[in-house]
Formats: structure tokens, sequence, C-alpha cells
């Protein structure tokens, strides 16, 4: 009989066996992953500062390589879950004419390459971001391979200041091209680039590459603060695409077709809780294009509790703020299953909300607040396609609150199947040109309109219709309201009190089930974005006005 002993003895051998057959391949031990430090002291560089060599074998942090060219190099051929890390408090000129690829196929979504931060021994403890920092138009980080597309990916970024103080019309903080995939761009701030994210197509792909789909797949960025690019802040699209809680500012020549963000296509793609400002500024510091726009198709798009904003005066009739709609010459454009919901929207200029060529599409709880001096559009759905397109089909557009001086509060003007129920709008202005609603469409192509609230001193109810009891003759709004709605101010849109009009007012079984800051709907719910939550409504003041 065993002994325990002899038991335990076969077990740990049992073990052995197994991890070194794990360890082994073809005779060779698997590579284990290692981290390598990288240090330079270039202008810019905390005071502090010790500069490495690349004499060094780079895996003591006291003891750091020194140029981000032999760190390039080392992502290059490294193993899957090497990290590479920059040295906080230091800058790097990565100078001009060298390359600026990364890549490495022994990377994967399991084991990641990383590039990102390491506190030097140096340190004192107010160091920054290591600066990385591009002299002329070329890229920082370009992971793309040459020739025919092959997949790749598995890289992660943190923690990094990208700069390119020469970038004119070429030069991009990231490159993603030819089926990079499980990629995280996270709490890294781009500087004055041409692009600072450029998620872009491929060429075809490699034979016997099975995995390839000539996409981007699973991108994540994150925390990331894209400032100044002449041209756009983030172009491209990809699939299972994440963009979130990072700022945007100032991208953009003046150009309409320069943006903050630039979608171009794709399948589960989220954008949410970003702040975007100043899209676009011509050279007199006004917004002169669309600070997140959307081309080409797109499934499962979700823009989802976003702050998009310009200031009052600097917002011209080019300047919108949300727009998913066609704008490609021969190239079919849908917009399948896009929601917009909870977004606040002030201030951009012509329209604040806008699609065209959309399927089954949801915009609610969205508050629009408009005080530029020009007429406006609140919410549009509008004919923007050509004969390739789509027609918008089935849209809902429900529980928005909107404030603004003229123009029009919701406009629904192509396709069938709409439903419009329990939105909140006011004029804030008292213009002869203000329409609560523009549907021109014949009556059979809206399924409801009803619940609504609509204020205004001057102007009409509808492009269609003088007043709301015309408009209910042709058959529209029985349970509408041409009333005040209530707000508590011109931008501050939630109700003033219970006695509002808005309150308990919304359409009973069609209103969202939810409301912009996340509260639950009552059986009795409210028009417009926010549900009435009496004193507990102070709470979310700092949230509501940002």
């Amino acid at each position: 009989m065993k002994t325990k002993r002899a038991i335990s003895f076969t077990l740990v051998n049992l073990t052995l066996f197994l991890l070194l057959a794990a360890l082994y391949r073809n005779g060779q031990a698997a590579p284990t992953a290692t981290t390598y430090y990288v240090c330079d002291c270039q202008p810019g560089a905390d005071g502090d500062c010790a500069a490495g060599s690349d004499a060094n074998s780079g895996t003591d942090p006291a003891a750091p390589w020194q140029t981000y060219e032999q760190a390039r190099t080392q992502f290059n051929s490294g193993s899957a879950g090497d990290e590479i890390r920059f040295c906080r408090g230091g800058a790097f000129d990565l100078g001009s004419g060298g390359s600026s690829r990364w890549t490495n196929n022994n990377c994967t979504a399991a084991e990641p390459c990383v590039v990102a931060d390491y506190t030097p021994p140096w340190a004192t403890g107010d160091e920054g971001r290591p600066i990385l920092s591009r002299p002329s138009d070329e890229h920082v980080f370009e992971l793309a391979n040459s020739g025919d597309a092959v997949t790749d990916g598995g890289y992660t970024f943190q923690n990094l200041d990208l700069r390119c103080p020469g970038c004119t019309d070429a030069g991009w903080g990231f490159f993603l091209f030819n089926d990079v995939n499980d990629v995280l761009i996270d709490n890294v701030s781009m500087d004055e680039f041409a692009i600072g994210i450029h998620l872009a197509g491929s060429n075809s792909c490699a034979a016997g590459d099975a995995q390839c789909n000539g996409q981007n797949d699973r991108i994540t960025i994150r925390n990331v603060n894209i400032v100044n690019s002449l041209h756009q802040g983030i172009l491209g699209g990809g699939n299972e695409l994440l963009i979130e809680n990072s700022y945007f500012e100032n991208n953009g020549d003046g150009s309409v077709f320069d943006h903050n963000i630039y979608l171009s296509g794709g399948s589960g793609i989220t954008v949410r809780n970003n702040e975007l400002y100043r899209s676009s500024l011509d050279v007199g510091g006004s917004c002169g294009g669309v600070s997140l726009v959307g081309h080409g198709q797109m499934v499962n798009l979700l823009i989802e509790g976003n702050y998009v904003h310009e200031d009052v005066g600097k917002a011209n009739q080019t300047c919108w703020g949300i727009a998913i709609s066609p704008a490609y010459d021969g190239t079919p454009e849908s917009y399948n299953n896009l929601i917009i919901r909870g977004n606040r929207v002030e201030n951009v200029g012509n329209v604040s909300i806008a699609t065209g060529s959309c399927l089954n599409c949801t915009i609610e709880n969205n508050v629009v607040v408009q005080q530029q001096p020009f007429g406006t559009t609140g919410i549009a759905v509008r004919p923007f396609a050509a004969a390739e397109d789509a027609i918008s089909s089935n849209i809902t557009v429900r529980n928005n609150s909107i404030a603004t001086t003229t123009g029009v509060g919701i406009e629904v003007n192509e396709g069938s199947g709409h439903t419009i129920v329990s939105n909140a709008i006011q004029a804030t202005g008292s213009n002869v040109n203000w329409n609560c609603f523009d549907m021109t469409l014949a009556a059979g192509s809206y399924d409801v309109i009803d619940y609504n609230v609509c204020g205004f001193s001057a102007g009409s109810w509808a492009t269609t219709a003088a007043n709301l009891a015309t408009w209910q003759a042709l058959g529209w709004g029985a349970n509408s309201s041409a009333g005040t709605p209530g707000f508590m101010s011109s931008t501050d849109l939630r109700a003033g009190s219970e006695t509002a009009v808005i309150v308990n007012a919304g359409h009973p079984t069609l209103s969202s089930t939810v409301d912009f800051l996340g509260n639950g709907r009552d059986a009795l719910p409210d028009v417009g974005a926010y549900e009435w939550l009496g004193d507990l409504a102070t709470v979310f003041l700092p949230f509501v006005l940002r």
C-alpha cells in the first residue's frame, strides 16, 4: 500500500511534469514576460530627471535605456506580456525620419504587451506622465504591419503624454491599420497632432490568415485627452469600439470636414460620457464643423451621456452637435439600431442632434439648450440620403427636453413608422419664425405623435399647423399641451415644481423607462428628460448642469 508521503510525492512529480510540458514547445522553453525601463531628459523633463543609456540591460528601473527607438525595437521583437515603461518626469524627443511602427504578433488579448509609465528611483512625487514628442509630421505609435493585412493586437497604452509641436497636415498620435484588434488606449493625452487617433481600414488580408477581417475589432479608448488637432480628434471605426470618459477640444481647422470625433463605420460602437468642446474652430474662434459625426454604415451604435457644447456667439451655422447621417457619394449608407440618449448638447449652432437613413432608431432623454442668436433645430430626422442610401424607418423620439431661442424644436421628415412622444420644448425667444414641430410627411408616415408639451409666445405649433387645435384636428396630439413646460430655468430643464405641466403628463406606455439621470419612471411618467424627484432633485444638480 502506498503511504501518504508516497502519494504526495507522486502528485508533486505530476505537477512538475505538467508544468514542464506547458513551458516547452518544440524543445524550447516558453518565453516569459519581461519589463523594460526607458528614461530620457529632453526639454520639458522634470528637474530631477536622470537619463538612462541604451548600453544598459533596460530591465532595472535604476539602470534604464534612454531612447524611444531602443524601446520600439524591443517591443517589436518581444514576448507576449512584455512591458515597455517610460519614466514619469521624463521627456523623449522622437526625432524625424525614423520608424514609428509598433507591432508584435506574439502579443495577445490574454497576454497583452504594455507601453506605459513607471516611477523612477530619483522621483520626488511631483512627476508628470512621460512626454513623447514628435518634432515633425510623423506618428508616435503606428500599429500597422506592412503589405497585406495580418491580424495582430493585444496592446495596452497607458499614462502617456504625446505631443507633436511640429505637425502640420500629417502626424498622428496613434495609427491603427491592417487588422489591429484588442487595443486599450487609457489615460493618454494627445496635443497638436493632425489626427489624435486614426482607426483606419486595411489592405487585403494576407493569404492563410483565417482570423483577418480587414477591420479593427475591440478597441477601447478611455480617459484620453485629445486637443488642438489640426483635423480630427478621433477618425475611423471598427467593431466593438468603445470611446468613453474622455475630453476633446479644438480639434479641426474650421472646415466642415473636421470634427472632435468622426466615426466612419462598424458595429457595436459605444461613445459615452465624453466632453466635446470647440469643434473645428475658424480664424475667429467659432465652431465650424459637427462635433460628433458619423457616416457610412453602422449597426448598434450607442451615443450616451456625452456633454457636447460651444460658447454663445462662437458657433456658425455649419456647427452641429451630434449628427449620424449619410455624406458619401456612390456608397450606400445606413444606421441600424442607433441610440442617442442622455446627452446634453448646448449652443452648438445649426442642429443639436440629427440623423437620417436610420432604421429602428431611438433618440431619448437628451437635453438640448440653444442660446445662439439665430434659428436652430433641436432634433432633426432629415432626408440626407442619396438614391443608394437607406430611408429612415421606425424612429422613436421621446422624452427629450429642449429650450431654444428660435427655430424648430423637433423635425421628423424622412421615412415612416415614427413615434414622437413625451417631449418637452420651450421657445425662450419671441421670434415669429418659431415652430415646435416640423413634420411634413404624409399622415401615415407617423405611428404616434402625442403627449408632447411646447411653450412659445410667438410662432406656430408646427409648420403645418398654426396652433395645437389645428394640429389636433389633423388627428395628432390629443393629449399634448401648448403651454410652458415649467422648467427650472432656460438652462436647467428639470421640472421647477410638482405642479409643472410636464409632471405626470407623459405617454403612459411609450415613454422611456428611465430618465436622464437613470431614475426609473413611474406609472405616470413625466414629459421630458427628467422624472420629477421632489427635493431629491437637488442632489443631482451638479451633474445636471455640468
